[in-house]
């Protein structure tokens, strides 16, 4: 499977006057934030539930940006599309994903993105489709432990941000970036680093080797 940040594959569109809206099933959590900010737009009780001429093409943009999960998307007539963050963060749901946001291309057996905004990754090792978060975590009852401060220097946190979905393994990063905790604690900034996508380092969110261990289907 090969997605792309437009055109990207499973990608549902919704078109109006002014601005149209891309929507990926599979990549959604039911974060609701869509919802939450643009009722008019987006409605689940109603058919069809994006109606993008129901809001104005500014208040789309922003409210887009706030979709953890790169789910939604936004096309506007003039060609324009979502900049790229001024800084790369990696958000540590406690007990769920890793949101992360930033100028992101993804790379693994089963995706390649070159240029994307926002996604949702798993860390708990269950989703259906990896590397991307499913909710699955809820299911399981993932805890993600507490988590420590490991390195935190003046840097960088700007620029091109590369994960490898690492074949069976951990994801690794590569670029400027800073993790964080929800509450916003910044515990690492750096240029690369390993994290755990199988659910059961004792070193979360980093990668320890457990998932050799394991056998980990990271597939």
């Amino acid at each position: 499977m090969t997605e792309k940040y437009r055109g990207r594959v499973d990608d549902r569109l919704y078109t109006g006057e002014s601005i149209d809206i891309r929507y990926n099933l599979k990549r959604c959590i039911h974060s609701e934030e869509c919802v939450k900010r643009l009722s008019g737009v987006f409605d689940t009780k109603r058919k069809p539930w994006i109606l993008p001429d129901e809001g104005k093409a500014e208040e789309i943009v922003a409210g887009l940006g706030f979709c953890p999960s790169g789910a939604l998307h936004y096309e506007s007539k003039d060609g324009s599309e979502e900049p790229a963050p001024s800084e790369n963060r990696i958000i540590l749901w406690e007990d769920g994903p890793l949101q992360i946001h930033g100028d992101l291309s993804i790379e693994g057996a089963t995706v390649s993105i070159s240029d994307e905004r926002r996604v949702t990754l798993c860390r708990c090792g269950a989703s259906q489709n990896k590397p991307f978060c499913d909710n699955s975590h809820k299911a399981m009852g993932f805890t993600s432990g507490q988590v420590q401060t490991v390195k935190v220097e003046a840097s960088e946190t700007g620029g091109k941000l590369h994960i490898t979905a690492t074949p069976q393994g951990s994801l690794l990063i590569e670029g400027n970036f800073r993790i964080e905790t929800q509450e916003g604690h910044t515990i690492f900034t750096g240029t690369k680093t390993w994290l755990c996508r199988c659910g059961q380092s004792q070193n979360k969110p980093f990668c320890d080797g457990t998932h050799k261990k394991i056998g980990f289907d990271a597939e």
